[in-house]
């Protein structure tokens, strides 16, 4: 089953680990009338879902699907880069890099973490990356909410983005 992102569709539940989340955020990012990527927000039904995500006994995923090239950047953006390079080694590093240097239109990426294994990070299905660590997820989520109290961004953020 698929839920609309704009004029787009998501997979309406992820599998993580053993659990099915469902899509708890959905949306596209947009330039005018060109959508750039859609993305969903997979956490467990219940609970608060900031709680959710800094919670390491908690699933948790994001899925990204690129639909335009138009602005997406050669390299990794610096931010994402430190955020990810303080908590993964190089080689993980270096297999990030090498898959954003070729991804294209169409492309899917997934980051998800299930309590025990841990952080993985997919390009269509094909693992590219893995870590153990929370620290991973701790890391994105401080840069992606920039200096905001992480409860404050994640509820407005869901509030805008319902699926």
């Amino acid at each position: 089953m698929l839920v609309q992102a704009a004029a787009l569709q998501v997979p309406s539940g992820l599998r993580v680990g053993t659990e099915l989340l469902p899509a708890r955020s959905c949306a596209t990012r947009d330039t005018l009338w060109i959508h750039h990527y859609a993305a969903a927000l997979y956490l467990p039904p219940r609970g608060a879902p900031a709680a959710a995500l800094e919670d390491p006994r908690q699933p948790k995923a994001l899925h990204v699907q690129i639909l335009s090239k138009s602005f997406l950047p050669r390299d990794l953006p610096k931010k994402w880069n430190q955020a990810l390079e303080s908590e993964l080694d190089g080689g993980a590093m270096s297999a990030i890099r090498s898959a954003w240097q070729h991804i294209s239109v169409g492309d899917r990426v997934t980051i998800a973490y299930a309590p025990g294994p841990g952080v993985t990070l997919q390009l269509n299905e094909r693992l590219v990356a893995r870590s153990p660590k929370h620290d991973v997820v701790e890391a994105l989520l401080k840069t992606w909410a920039d200096g905001e109290p992480l409860p404050q961004r994640v509820n407005e953020t869901l509030a805008k983005h319902p699926c």
